[in-house]
């Protein structure tokens, strides 16, 4: 599913144009990003929880020429599903 196709489910469900739910998600997603940054973590009910984790650099290995290099620091984004959403992917038959 892409961005495209939650759109426009989301505009036919309530009836509202596409545009007004692009706009919505964009805001959502700037505000969850800006939680993130300034809290390290967001929790949406129902859904999971985004935590922001450092990785440190390290050294790195190209697998062809196995030239070593170094692989920087970064920031990345951990998704930790809620049980709803888990026992909802597996249902008991």
């Amino acid at each position: 599913m892409n961005q495209e196709h939650v759109i426009n489910n989301i505009s036919e469900l309530a009836g509202v144009s596409r545009e007004t739910v692009r706009v919505i998600l964009e805001t959502v997603g700037k505000m969850w990003a800006e939680e993130l940054v300034t809290k390290g973590d967001v929790e949406i009910e129902n859904i999971g929880y985004f935590v922001l984790d450092h990785r440190e650099g390290r050294r790195g290995m190209d697998s062809e020429t196995h030239e070593m290099f170094i692989i920087p620091p970064q920031d990345c984004v951990l998704f930790f599903p809620s049980r709803e959403m888990i026992e909802g992917s597996n249902p008991v038959p």
